[in-house]
């Protein structure tokens, strides 16, 4: 309902006539939006709100999608990864997007001229210009999240990063994350610390 979606800049005010003949300028068809459960129906419809800065159409990254069972219950889903400069959704129903992190991205004058933050709140982003490093970071960070599904591994910040970084030290190319050789490394790594923990207790 257009009531519960968030006006651009984060204004309240009520909704006009206007802002229903504009409401596709907000979302329309096949677009790809973070959103919160308000409740679900007896007919299996689906009732969501956007009424947060944090939730919005999502722009600026890349959505992996895992197999549900694999993802770590969590209390936060939002993660701000700033060694990357990289925030990531990790939803319950296996749908992790990944984004360049909005305090990374050029300041949106309307936005800072209407809320006074130079920070554009991820529904009001459009496709921005992203540095090449910060997009090799989403890739690798996708392509690590990937590697984990393909084991089976459990999918939550800490085993992300540390494939990530696995990559890194290891001097593997994004494009060879998902090759046989590193799928195998990251397998004895998790072996080894497996068998090391079960030897500690």
């Amino acid at each position: 309902m257009l009531s519960a979606v968030n006006l651009p800049g984060g204004i309240q005010r009520r909704r006009t006539v206007i802002d229903e003949l504009n409401m596709r300028s907000l979302f329309e068809e096949n677009d790809l939006i973070s959103a919160e459960v308000q409740s679900v129906h007896s007919d299996g419809s689906v009732h969501l709100h956007t009424r947060s800065l944090k939730y919005g159409k999502l722009t600026n990254g890349q959505l992996v999608k895992v197999p549900p069972y694999l993802v770590k219950r969590l209390k936060q889903h939002f993660h701000n990864l700033k060694s990357c400069a990289v925030d990531m959704i990790i939803g319950c129903n296996g749908y992790i997007w990944i984004c360049a992190a909005v305090d990374s991205l050029p300041s949106n004058p309307e936005i800072e001229k209407i809320t006074g933050d130079s920070g554009a709140p991820e529904m009001d982003s459009c496709n921005e210009s992203i540095s090449l490093k910060v997009r090799e970071n989403i890739c690798r960070l996708a392509n690590s999240i990937r590697v984990l599904s393909a084991l089976g591994f459990l999918i939550y910040p800490d085993t992300i990063i540390d494939t990530f970084d696995a990559s890194i030290s290891k001097g593997v190319a994004i494009k060879d994350m998902l090759g046989a050789e590193f799928l195998v490394m990251i397998a004895e790594r998790e072996a080894s610390r497996r068998t090391k923990n079960n030897y500690m207790l």
